[in-house]
């Protein structure tokens, strides 16, 4: 596969691939929830490796446990992932047996997900305050908050920003950013997107 069809194929699934493998800045969780069309809860049953040499995918069977968003089965119905097998294509390892909340793309009735723009945490690694923006549908979800989900991080998306659809995170080399992930939520206040706890 030559470099431009390949940065082509990758750019689709919202990373940047360079010659020493995958990188791409980590989004906020409320950014993700929003942008992604699907996110749920699910045990992992079954890892089914690639079948071909043209299958970059391995299988990920999930038990549904909830849906956050865009999973229209009941709970304990089977939910199938896709994610590459290669950490050079943004893929990523789970663990058969262990609880996930993660989210993902829809493409032609697959699930696509990948390191980038996308989150898989153990259940049991959520915050408080993650728990209530993911599993609540009230004002303080993230869902209910997308009005300011832009969330920018300036030093990898420098330019201009728009308070009034989302919020900045720390420039500073030493800023607290896994704070702003694991317990901040970007809400509208007045006319501008504000962080809500302030905790950080």
């Amino acid at each position: 596969m030559s470099s431009k069809v390949a940065s082509v194929f990758l750019g689709l699934l919202w990373f940047t691939c360079i010659a020493n493998g995958c990188r791409c800045f980590p989004k906020h969780p409320q950014r993700i929830v929003c942008e992604r069309n699907v996110a749920f809860v699910g045990k992992v049953t079954k890892e089914v490796p690639p079948t071909s040499a043209n299958d970059i995918y391995i299988k990920y069977h999930f038990t549904l446990l909830k849906s956050i968003k865009g999973i229209f089965k009941p709970v304990g119905s089977t939910v199938i992932v896709r994610v590459p097998f290669q950490g050079s294509l943004c893929g990523y390892k789970l663990t058969v047996g262990e609880n996930y909340v993660l989210t993902g793309s829809r493409n032609r009735r697959r699930i696509i997900s990948t390191t980038c723009g996308n989150f898989h945490y153990k259940a049991g690694d959520l915050t408080f305050e993650m728990i209530l923006y993911l599993f609540t549908n009230g004002q303080y979800s993230y869902k209910m908050n997308c009005n300011c989900k832009e969330i920018i991080n300036p030093r990898h998306e420098p330019g201009l920003f728009d308070e009034s659809k989302g919020c900045k995170l720390p420039e500073g080399l030493n800023a607290d950013s896994d704070c702003y992930y694991k317990t901040e939520l970007c809400k509208k206040q007045g006319a501008v997107c504000k962080w809500k706890n302030g905790n950080c």
